[in-house]
């Protein structure tokens, strides 16, 4: 089943505990936004062999999508569409996502560990692949309205762009962002950054857009430092920059996987830095 409606959040399912999670995320941002939700399962080798294992057919898979569908519009009154897709993962939720012209994609993750610090990490190759920001959840969203969100700004690029989508989301959610800036021991580089704050002020404040200036202590990892600053202050979310072209896997994990996968398990919102758009996931 395809989506007409232009304002969708975007699920990639495979029903497991981490699934749901995602879809716990989407339908409570789908609520606040009155935004359809549309429950994305990949055909692969891996769903074919859990089919077998469990001996049901290929067309078990509408069916489950059909109940899950059922079961959200009548617990939330949520609209929502379902549909399944052969094919790679990565490659086949770009296509739905360009294909019903998503806004979100949210999606579930346990955190890197086990198998994935040696084949790389699950997340940061969704991310690259997908052509509008990803909503990464690790637990339920529960209680939360979105509404509190860390902005970090440093000079990685596109940190200072992000206040585009700032601008969205504070429409969305009515957010408030609390400015997270890092600090340079480089005086010429640290009055660089002094200059994109200027700019990220005058932004916000055309807009009328709520915001906190916070600053980092000058030692320390600031990856580790903004989710520390996250939790102390109880974010709802991270918002991040990730451009497709650099993101990169590392074994001991590069700054964007360090808040993606953060311990604390804030929300991490992954806004592509050449495509302002969103989507959101659960696998």
């Amino acid at each position: 089943m395809e989506s007409d409606n232009k304002n969708v959040i975007l699920v990639a399912y495979d029903f497991t505990s981490i699934g749901d999670i995602a879809i716990e995320n989407a339908v409570k941002m789908a609520k606040i936004l009155q935004y359809k939700v549309c429950i994305l399962h990949i055909i692969n080798k891996t769903s074919r062999k859990n089919l077998k294992k469990a001996n049901e057919p290929l067309e078990s898979i509408s069916q489950k999508l059909e109940k899950t569908a059922q079961s959200i519009k009548k617990e939330h009154g949520v609209d929502v569409d379902y549909m399944s897709r052969k094919g790679s993962i990565f490659r086949a939720i770009a296509e739905v996502s360009k294909e019903i012209n998503a806004n979100f994609l949210v999606f579930g993750t346990h955190g890197k560990k086990g198998i994935q610090f040696l084949l790389g990490s699950f997340a940061i190759k969704l991310i690259k692949s997908c052509p509008v920001p990803v909503f990464v959840a690790q637990q339920p969203a529960k209680e939360s309205k979105f509404a509190d969100v860390v902005f970090p700004l440093d000079m990685e690029a596109g940190s200072k762009q992000k206040v585009k989508w700032a601008i969205a989301l504070h429409k969305q959610f009515q957010s408030k962002f609390h400015i997270y800036v890092d600090s340079y021991p480089d005086e010429f580089i640290q009055n660089r950054l002094r200059a994109d704050l200027r700019q990220v002020r005058n932004i916000m404040d055309k807009n009328n857009i709520p915001y906190s200036e916070n600053y980092s202590p000058k030692k320390g990892n600031f990856s580790e430092k903004t989710v520390e600053f996250a939790k102390e202050i109880k974010a709802d979310m991270i918002m991040i920059s990730t451009d497709p072209d650099k993101i990169t896997w590392s074994l001991f994990g590069s700054p964007d996987e360090r808040t993606i996968y953060n311990t604390e398990k804030i929300p991490v919102m992954c806004i592509n830095a050449q495509d302002l758009r969103v989507i959101i996931g659960g696998l």
